[in-house]
């Protein structure tokens, strides 16, 4: 139900995984039969490497909530764990979009800046100006205020016109509200999440939840916890542009 990790490519392979990507490379060329051979291609390769971790979030209840409760209540728990650890998964993600550099070397890809210190009908257009060809699904994430910024300026404006660019927006609370913004801090990112991200749940995608009646049972306290083991990265140069202040 999180709505960054959903759009996320996802692969289930045991141990760390290593990504290529290409840095540079030349274009391919029409060949004239008979005429001299094309120059090779120089072709420089990136690898990123997804190293896994553990999320957890964890939280104990009394013995006489359980014996009182009809199981609404802790399927509510259990939800509320597992979108805590998917939205930590999320966030750290947008981290890690927001510390690419803006070229690609041999252990990073690149992520454009387009730097705008006021709110304008263009300026996500002018972020997807910056996308790859390959990026052929771009969203729009960013934090609710500024989606209330961006509405704002087109009312201002009297235009029809969509800021947005007809893209899905995805909310996310850490990415800074334009209105708090400094200089050089990233208040929307533009991209593909489907090409530019991937992660990796080497035991399987679903959230384990482990039930410990225990530990504290002298207190009658159970603690309940959720756990998922998942490495993500930016893996594709140009996937993404970030807008700043």
């Amino acid at each position: 139900k999180e709505g960054i990790m959903a759009l996320v490519k996802k692969v289930y392979l045991k141990g760390n995984l290593k990504v290529g990507f290409e840095v540079s490379a030349d274009g391919a060329v029409i060949h004239t039969e008979g005429a001299a051979a094309p120059t090779e291609e120089k072709l420089i390769l990136g690898v990123v490497e997804i190293v896994p971790a553990s999320i957890k979030k964890w939280i104990s209840i009394s013995d006489e909530v359980l014996d009182m409760d009809s199981g609404a209540f802790l399927r509510y728990v259990y939800d509320e764990l597992t979108y805590q650890i998917a939205k930590k998964a999320a966030d750290t993600l947008i981290a890690k979009i927001e510390a690419c550099g803006t070229a690609s070397t041999t252990g990073s890809v690149a992520v454009p800046v387009v730097t705008a210190a006021s709110i304008g009908l263009g300026t996500v257009a002018s972020a997807m100006a910056n996308l790859s060809d390959e990026a052929a699904n771009p969203v729009i994430m960013m934090n609710k205020s500024t989606w209330g910024a961006f509405k704002a300026a087109q009312a201002a404006g009297n235009f029809g016109y969509d800021p947005f660019e007809g893209l899905p927006v995805v909310f996310n609370d850490t990415i800074s509200a334009f209105s708090a913004a400094t200089t050089g801090v990233t208040y929307a990112i533009v991209g593909d999440l489907g090409l530019g991200a991937q992660a990796n749940f080497p035991n399987g995608q679903e959230i384990e939840i482990k039930f410990d009646d225990k530990t504290k049972m002298e207190y009658d306290l159970i603690r309940i916890l959720g756990r998922e083991y998942v490495g993500h990265a930016v893996v594709a140069p140009k996937a993404f542009c970030k807008i700043c202040h």
